[in-house]
């Protein structure tokens, strides 16, 4: 089997599944050819290989902007209208970006020879959630999905592709949030794999394509165990590190004090992915558990002080929706509700393995039975 790389007319070849890699290689139409890369394949490739020796990126080849990307420029559609087509990078290993826990969880997930019945989605926050642990408390066996800066697109693309690879199987969720709700600007290191521009190309018009910069990782960490939970030993806090962590919330207060935060006045177009996927997961029989990540002690008492006007905003929207959408919220930043410590800590806002067990405790105790 050889795959292509390469501009042909207005379109390219589209990478759509490493799953089912040379099912993948479609949408190429008799077009003039103006550059051709065949790289011959001996075996099916993991995603991150795949980024080595191909390109990948969905984008629309009339209108771009750029973001950042290791070695060259990310194009990106400027309107929802627009139909993304496929479009395959240099395969030099400068222009290819390195793997990231997007395409490793990605992996991960299409290595499952079992649908997981409870998927985590979330921000770094929740990577410290652990499927064992919650397999303890329900009976269900689970995957974290939550990713580095985790928002609504990255939601969606674990959700369109842990369904598409085990189809017909209904499965609970533990969504976590902060306070302002998942935004809706795609990530970089989501589309830069092929199956999160798949999915990101299903909800185009929900997406905001603002250039959003983040940081690629020169060395990737790679401990993941196959539930996607993270493969590090947890040790109980050393003193000097709960001082660390008390030190950095105080530089929060101390910037809180002064500039007091005040209610946000969101544009309505910010929770359209939001609501779709809430949506999507209805249709399908599911009931998510949305849960607002914890906060430092000190923190929560300092925004408190100032009525919390962001949680306030949030919980607000969120009522509004009950007629639509059917889901559970608990409020988790307030550790004292569910028996967190002040010095179970990674730093000032993340939370430790065994602050996260508790609060796991808690989610399940108030899920109101959607977590079985």
């Amino acid at each position: 089997v050889y795959t292509t790389a390469g501009q042909f007319g207005g379109q390219a070849v589209y990478v759509a599944s490493q799953s089912d890699w040379v099912g993948t290689i479609t949408g190429l139409q008799k077009q003039k050819v103006t550059d051709v890369r065949t790289l011959p394949l001996a075996a099916p490739l993991s995603s991150s290989s795949m980024h080595n020796k191909t390109g990948d990126h969905l984008f629309d080849v009339n209108e771009r902007v750029k973001t950042t990307r290791p070695g060259s420029s990310i194009t990106r559609p400027v309107s929802s209208s627009v139909s993304r087509t496929a479009a395959c990078a240099n395969d030099s290993p400068a222009s290819s970006p390195p793997p990231t826990d997007r395409s490793i969880k990605l992996d991960l997930i299409a290595k499952l020879s079992r649908g997981p019945q409870l998927l985590i989605l979330g921000d770094s926050r929740g990577r410290q959630a652990e499927p064992a642990y919650l397999q303890h408390l329900t009976g269900l066996s689970g995957f974290n999905a939550a990713v580095m800066g985790g928002t609504a697109p990255d939601a969606w693309v674990f959700t369109r592709f842990t369904a598409d690879r085990f189809p017909g199987e209904k499965r609970r969720y533990i969504w976590f949030v902060s306070a302002g709700l998942a935004g809706d600007i795609p990530d970089p290191r989501t589309e830069a794999d092929p199956r999160g521009a798949r999915y990101l190309h299903e909800v185009v018009p929900y997406l905001d394509n603002q250039p959003l910069k983040v940081d690629w990782p020169k060395h990737p960490f790679t401990r993941y165990r196959k539930d996607g939970s993270l493969a590090v030993r947890a040790l109980r806090p050393r003193p000097a590190r709960v001082q660390q962590v008390k030190a950095q919330a105080a530089a929060i207060v101390a910037g809180i004090k002064e500039k007091p935060p005040t209610a946000p006045q969101y544009d309505s177009k910010r929770f359209r992915l939001f609501e779709h996927l809430l949506g999507y997961m209805n249709s399908r029989g599911e009931r998510p558990v949305i849960v607002f990540n914890p906060l430092y002690p000190t923190v929560f008492a300092e925004l408190e002080r100032h009525g919390n006007p962001v949680i306030a905003t949030s919980l607000n929207y969120l009522q509004s929706l009950r007629k639509r959408y059917d889901f559970v919220v608990v409020d988790g930043e307030n550790i004292a509700a569910w028996g967190g410590t002040d010095y179970d800590w990674k730093n000032a806002t993340h939370v430790d393995q065994a602050n996260m067990r508790r609060l796991l405790r808690y989610v399940v105790e108030q899920s109101k039975g959607a977590l079985g």
